[in-house]
């Protein structure tokens, strides 16, 4: 099951998502190093994107929206005036994150209010604000942690599956960013296609506000599987 690394390159990430679906079904549901890149991470089939959340509903399973805004809660920011409000909503007491949150927490909340031994940091802000503040594009400098050391790095379920982010750097005529992800492990019935609409809706977000094109999204899988509702699964995958 250590097999070689599985690449996967699609314009936008649901075709992406079928794809991995596919090649899951050829390799028994479940392998190991797969490299997934979207090339146009605005890209959205609404008609599909529909599709996939009445499907969510009749096996009962989270809807998109729900898994996506872990990572990043859209509408949220739609509603804010700017970034320090959006942080200030979803953190303050009684915010957002209290009604959303599960057993660890929620990804979105480690990335803006991560408790060290010393302090609390906005990761999220931090780099937004480096971006904004220096002269020089530092192309590999900006990098989010999401787990924290002791039991969360040795958990089979249960944790964050999503380990860290790194944000990609590039100028040319204009400053681009990408988006690197990694998971140590990832459902692709329950969660990958939320993940994936969730990062790409992060990165959207750091782009508007670093003044920056959107560069593309590679998502590494170190563990890609489905483990339920294979049966429905492969009737949603014959009719999209």
């Amino acid at each position: 099951m250590l097999n070689e690394p599985i690449v996967i390159a699609e314009e936008g990430f649901q075709s992406a998502w079928i794809k991995v679906l596919q090649l899951l079904q050829e390799k028994g549901w479940e392998f190991n190093n797969l490299v997934v890149q979207i090339k146009n991470p605005t890209l959205l089939d609404m008609d599909l994107h529909h599709r996939v959340f009445e499907f969510s509903q009749k096996v009962e399973i989270q809807n998109p929206k729900q898994v996506a805004y872990t990572i990043f809660p859209q509408k949220l920011y739609e509603n804010s005036e700017n970034a320090d409000q959006l942080y200030l909503k979803y953190n303050r007491k009684g915010g957002f994150y209290e009604r959303v949150k599960t057993q660890w927490g929620t990804y979105f909340r480690r990335m803006t209010n991560y408790k060290g031994e010393k302090s609390v940091q906005n990761q999220l802000r931090n780099i937004i604000l480096a971006i904004n503040e220096r002269k020089k594009v530092w192309h590999a400098a900006y990098t989010i942690i999401i787990q924290k050391p002791g039991s969360e790095t040795i958990m089979p379920l249960g944790g964050p599956c999503l380990n860290y982010i790194a944000l990609q750097l590039e100028k040319k005529r204009k400053l681009r960013i990408g988006l690197l992800a990694v998971y140590r492990n990832h459902e692709f019935l329950k969660r990958a296609y939320g993940n994936y609409w969730g990062l790409c809706n992060l990165l959207r977000f750091v782009a508007k506000e670093t003044n920056a094109e959107i560069a593309p999204i590679t998502c590494i899988s170190s563990h890609a599987y489905v483990d339920s509702k294979k049966t429905e699964l492969i009737e949603l995958m014959r009719e999209i």
